[in-house]
């Protein structure tokens, strides 16, 4: 049933949003450049400030934080392993260390979360006592990726076709950073965002963040020439979805040896989740940016969220089996 269920009501969804733009960028030869602008100055801060100021986050939020940061760590260095084993230039290695480092937390995440604890043994006399601990800790999940990527991995991508200094710059342009201080400050000053006129036009353009980018990568694929057998995507795509999960396991053991209570079941399990998702879209995107191995990095996005229909469904079952 969770099977057939992620399918349906994930996957199939995605993949149409990518046809979708596929189709559309074969019949009117869209502009690709236009939507990622929009994504990097509208629509991603829109979604990050709403999140950031609407989310209450638990006590164990600062050990949580530390593993997430740990795991990125860890795919930075298998990616620099992995490109001097495979010999590769500035611009995939930089593509694969977003790859490793970058889930896609923010669409399959919440979807899968809202899922797991939708259905038994979460559900309690018809109701989902257990949802509101795992959306909490899957939204500081998803808040702490966003930021990294769209400050680290933009500087990363960047930075494969960019100096250092001019990659920066690039950075510091981005409203990204500007948009999370203003969150912060809006949240421990004690002002009301929510009433400010333009919550509303926040609201709405962080909920086009799965669409646009789902559609701009299905443009991308039109003008990318897919090459199903590439070996480099395919170690990619099996580092990311095989090795990754089991590190994260790891990482939740180790943290509750070291400090008892660390990770709580749901917790366990919302973390494994977001250990076993797909790359994240915006690596694509930021890959068409900067012109950055583009279709390395689309071909990466689409082999591991096509494959994570099957690995997500096992590692949801084996999350089950440890932590309940």
């Amino acid at each position: 049933m969770v099977f057939f269920y992620i399918l349906e009501h994930t996957m199939v969804p995605i993949f149409l949003l990518v046809l979708i733009g596929f189709y559309l960028d074969k019949k009117f030869s869209l502009d690709v450049k236009t939507l990622s602008k929009l994504l990097f100055y509208l629509i991603i801060p829109s979604f990050v400030f709403t999140n950031l100021y609407k989310t209450d986050f638990p006590a164990t939020s600062a050990i949580i934080i530390s593993c997430i940061f740990f795991l990125m760590f860890i795919g930075f260095l298998v990616a620099t392993f992995i490109s001097k084993m495979r010999h590769y230039d500035a611009c995939m290695l930089e593509s694969c260390r977003n790859a490793l480092m970058f889930n896609n937390s923010g669409n399959l995440g919440v979807a899968l979360v809202i899922l797991v604890f939708s259905h038994d043994p979460f559900v309690v006399n018809g109701q989902t006592p257990y949802l509101a601990e795992a959306m909490v800790v899957q939204i500081l999940i998803f808040v702490i990726q966003n930021i990294t990527l769209n400050t680290i991995g933009l500087y990363q991508a960047g930075r494969g076709r960019l100096s250092a200094r001019d990659t920066l710059g690039v950075v510091f342009r981005m409203p990204i950073i500007y948009v999370f201080t203003a969150a912060l400050v809006a949240r421990f000053s004690g002002w009301d965002a929510t009433q400010f006129f333009f919550w509303p036009i926040m609201e709405m353009s962080g909920a086009a963040l799965l669409p646009v980018a789902m559609i701009s990568i299905g443009i991308q694929l039109h003008r990318t020439t897919i090459k199903w057998l590439d070996h480099e995507v395919w170690l990619t795509s099996i580092v990311k979805l095989m090795l990754f999960p089991f590190l994260g396991l790891a990482t939740i053991y180790a943290a509750n040896l070291i400090i008892p209570g660390s990770f709580s079941p749901v917790a366990s399990i919302v973390f494994l989740i977001y250990c076993s998702v797909p790359v994240a879209v915006n690596t694509a995107m930021y890959a068409i940016e900067f012109n950055n191995c583009p279709e390395y990095a689309t071909q990466v996005v689409m082999n591991t969220t096509a494959l994570s229909a099957f690995t997500m469904t096992f590692f949801i079952f084996l999350g089950h089996l440890l932590f309940i």
